[in-house]
């Protein structure tokens, strides 16, 4: 996801020469992609770096694993997607920025994964 999201970075800074806006303007626009890009990739990455594992309840309670394998209280946020094989969660920790995992598993050999899909569908729409 990290990766990903550099990539993407870079491609959208890619299309700023091409705006047909003057010289200034367009270094404005590439500084201000460039910041905001960094700023959400630097809190996926804190996210992606204090983080050890999700559990999930069947209440809709979230707990996050912090790297030191203590367990803290977070919340699934609007935006997260629960589907056969994968699930893009948007995690919203207590004291930190929300932050995106996409996880995958498969219903038929996953008990756990098909029981998210089961609690998602309940509370999802909430």
């Amino acid at each position: 996801m990290l990766l990903s999201g550099a990539v993407l970075c870079l491609a959208g800074l890619g299309f700023v020469p091409l705006l047909p806006v003057s010289l200034k303007l367009k270094a404005l626009l590439a500084t201000v992609w460039l910041g905001l890009s960094g700023y959400e990739w630097s809190a996926l990455w804190r996210g992606y770096a204090q983080s050890g594992g999700l559990r999930i309840a069947a209440g809709g309670h979230v707990e996050r694993q912090c790297s030191d394998g203590s367990w803290q209280p977070a919340r699934l946020g609007t935006g997260s997607v629960v589907l056969r094989r994968h699930a893009w969660l948007r995690i919203e920790p207590r004291g930190m920025r929300p932050y995106a995992e996409l996880v995958r598993g498969d219903c038929r050999e996953s008990e756990e994964w098909r029981r998210l899909q089961v609690i998602w569908r309940h509370i999802g729409a909430v």
